[in-house]
């Protein structure tokens, strides 16, 4: 397949961001979300899955017309294999890359990883996006390298990748994960990487608390707008997430139009109670997603994960951040360097939000007076040397 020519062919409405799902079609709920069974990342149960869960939505020509441009973006946090589960699994990329083709579609592939090391080009091959490329003539695509346009939300200025504005369709391809700052990590979290470069860092700095992060979130969700959500549940990480936790089998794909519906079914399917997590509550709020779903499933209780392991943070995420405040000498989480761990790499140093950390004499040592808990540095870290440490009350309440 030739090169994609990417130059501007409609624009993006940045003064009023919308419903980021604004398509429907007669006889379908607004907030569907479709899930069905994988219990493996082989290619033809992916792709008999992921059929069947378009079906439930009308079909991929519903969204996918002859001669589109379509911007998969999946989640490539991390220059990572695919079986760590850090990654949306190349196969489920695969397979969405060839049905856009089948229906005449050009698929382009794109991600902005945070703290970039050694390269956009070793991530594509460690996750095994090169591989997918060349098997299907796609079109890898860094959001580092590609210009941006300025966009506003909510008093709020952001430079997003302007292959936004150079593609005809968006569809999302989370990996369903925790997360130890914004406790879940799905289909509204996953757009972040439109955002390219140190941005990401910036907002941390400016919204370090998890309700004001999830304002940032939603913002960047409304302007993107995906057309379409398909998370990669085959298998999961539980624990300390993003990166650090552990590989998890659930067995589902999940779909949907409706990325807020997407991430609360999702979330309430290993454990969490959807109304304690920030993004959840912060849509509500801008009455994003819809608060009545419906799906192909009936009875969601069935399916639900009840010792699939949360952040081990998870219960002094919620506590409002007014008592947070008040106990926050003897109640504190904050991130630990295992020594013999660390390669001295400074990914964490060049990508620390407020610069806490520092190498001194061979040491990594992080300032905890400067510290905002935002956990950026354990999320990136290339070798797994960054834990949660917690205090020992903190310990107390964790457990009891």
């Amino acid at each position: 397949m030739p090169k994609i020519d990417l130059e501007v062919r409609k624009d993006i409405n940045t003064n009023t961001p919308q419903e980021a799902n604004p398509t429907s079609f007669a006889g379908l709920p607004t907030s569907f979300v479709a899930i069905e069974p994988c219990q493996s990342y082989s290619f033809e149960e992916v792709y008999q899955t992921i059929r069947q869960l378009f079906s439930h939505l009308g079909g991929l020509a519903q969204y996918v017309k002859s001669g589109d441009r379509v911007l998969l973006k999946p989640n490539m946090l991390a220059a990572q294999a695919p079986d760590k589960a850090i990654v949306t699994h190349p196969t489920v990329v695969e397979v969405v890359t060839r049905m856009v083709q089948e229906l005449g579609g050009y698929p382009i592939i794109g991600d902005s990883p945070g703290g970039i090391v050694g390269g956009i080009q070793r991530y594509w091959d460690a996750t095994g996006l090169t591989r997918i490329a060349k098997r299907t003539g796609a079109q890898l695509v860094s959001f580092e390298t590609s210009k941006m346009f300025r966009c506003s939300s909510n008093g709020s200025q952001y430079y997003l990748t302007k292959i936004l504005q150079q593609v005809d369709v968006i569809i999302n391809l989370p990996k369903l994960k925790t997360h130890n700052l914004m406790l879940f990590t799905g289909a509204v979290k996953n757009m972040y990487g439109v955002l390219p470069g140190y941005q990401k860092t910036e907002f941390h700095k400016h919204a370090p608390h998890p309700q004001d992060f999830a304002k940032v979130l939603l913002d960047i969700y409304q302007l993107s707008r995906p057309h379409l959500h398909l998370m990669d549940a085959v298998v999961g990480m539980e624990g300390d997430g993003p990166s650090n936790g552990t590989p998890r089998p659930i067995g589902y794909l999940l779909a949907s139009t409706d990325g807020v519906a997407l991430d609360t079914i999702a979330s309430y399917l290993i454990g969490f109670n959807p109304a304690t997590l920030p993004t959840i509550r912060e849509a509500k709020k801008r009455n994003l997603g819809q608060t009545k779903i419906s799906s192909n499933v009936s009875t969601l209780q069935e399916l639900k994960l009840n010792d699939f392991k949360l952040p081990s943070n998870f219960l002094l995420q919620i506590v409002p951040k007014p008592l947070v405040d008040i106990f926050k000498p003897l109640v504190w989480v904050r991130p630990k360097i295992n020594e013999k761990e660390c390669t001295r790499c400074k990914t964490c140093i060049r990508n620390c939000p407020v610069k806490a950390m520092r190498l001194d004499s061979d040491t990594l040592r992080i300032d905890y007076k400067m510290c905002i808990k935002c956990f950026c540095c354990s999320e990136i870290c290339p070798a797994h040397a960054i834990s949660l440490e917690k205090s020992w009350l903190a310990r107390l309440f964790v457990n009891s």
